[in-house]
């Protein structure tokens, strides 16, 4: 478990940091692709609630030092998407293109509702709010469906490392 821990670490950090210096000055991206939390909902999805409020948190904490958002902002964002995503790790198969896109466009969707509820309750802090019906909702939604294909095929190669169940666990439990 330690070593899939590590493993998963190393790979937020690796995300973080090519999602804040290189995304970030693609002139042409209207938002930023949210490569983390796409790793945060595989990490979820496959390993449970746990692990994935661990790794939410850990890539918040990445988030939070490297972006200069308000410290703890994506903290709790990323820790919650990690609890609820975790919630399906047993029911739902990431195999094939269809979950992959379900679970990031569905987890997109509720970072920008937990995003909009914080700003409700602090007005003065500089979150980035833009409405479900705008051209950057629009394109972080369909930016994050377009990679999570990719990513989640990337992150498989690595199953055996990342995964803290071992498959024959998992058919067992089935």
């Amino acid at each position: 478990m330690a070593k899939s821990f590590l493993v998963s670490t190393l790979i937020l950090f690796c995300t973080t940091i090519i999602e804040s210096s290189i995304f970030t000055n693609i002139s042409f991206l209207i938002v930023v692709p949210d490569l983390v939390l796409i790793c945060s909902i595989y990490f979820s999805l496959t390993n449970g609630k746990l692990y994935g409020e661990t790794s939410g948190f850990i890539s918040g904490l990445f988030m939070d030092f490297i972006t200069g958002a308000p410290f703890g902002l994506n903290i709790l964002l990323r820790t919650v998407l990690g609890y609820l995503f975790g919630l399906f790790s047993k029911t739902v198969s990431i195999s094939g293109i269809s979950m992959p896109v379900l679970s990031v466009g569905i987890g997109t969707i509720v970072k920008r509702i937990i995003l909009f509820i914080i700003a409700l309750f602090f007005p003065n802090t500089n979150i980035n709010v833009y409405g479900f019906i705008s051209t950057e909702f629009l394109f972080e939604f369909i930016a994050n469906i377009v990679l999570s294909i990719p990513v989640f095929y990337f992150l498989g190669f690595f199953k055996n490392i990342i995964s803290i169940h071992n498959e024959k666990d998992i058919i067992d439990n089935v």
